[in-house]
């Protein structure tokens, strides 16, 4: 029961988290040394509002639990936190060498919102699974 609410105030924080992580840049980089008309290497809006309602989801299910008092709906964060954690992957896997690729004067690096992101996702996740083995256990 104990470990049931620490897990959901996990799940919530890393939300909130995930959530400073999207208001911050996820990319540094030098705009006078890309190409005219090319794309900006920081994380566009679509990804921005997919990961934001991920995030709420997982909020959400977390302050579900904390009132219920029961792991089952936590264990569904971890499928919040994976689809965040999928969508910084790619982008910090394909997307960041491609604009180097693109203009290597550019000089691309990873910002703080990317990690912070990518460390909210991978807590969900593992939050979600350790709920899921919880409510498992207890049947």
């Amino acid at each position: 029961m104990a470990g049931n609410r620490v897990l959901a105030w996990a799940g919530a924080i890393a939300a909130v988290g995930g959530g400073v992580g999207l208001a911050l840049p996820t990319a540094h980089y030098l705009p006078s040394h890309l190409p005219l008309g090319g794309t900006e290497p920081d994380l566009d809006l679509g990804l921005r509002l997919a990961c934001a309602g991920a995030l709420a989801l997982a909020f959400a299910l977390a302050i579900l639990t904390l009132r219920r008092r029961q792991a089952e709906p936590l264990a569904f964060t971890a499928l919040t936190g994976i689809a965040v954690a999928g969508i910084l992957l790619r982008y910090l896997v394909i997307t960041l060498p491609g604009a180097n690729r693109l203009a290597p004067s550019a000089d691309v690096q990873p910002a703080a919102g990317a990690w912070v992101l990518l460390t909210a996702g991978l807590v969900l996740a593992a939050t979600g699974l350790i709920a899921a083995a919880n409510a498992q256990r207890g049947r």
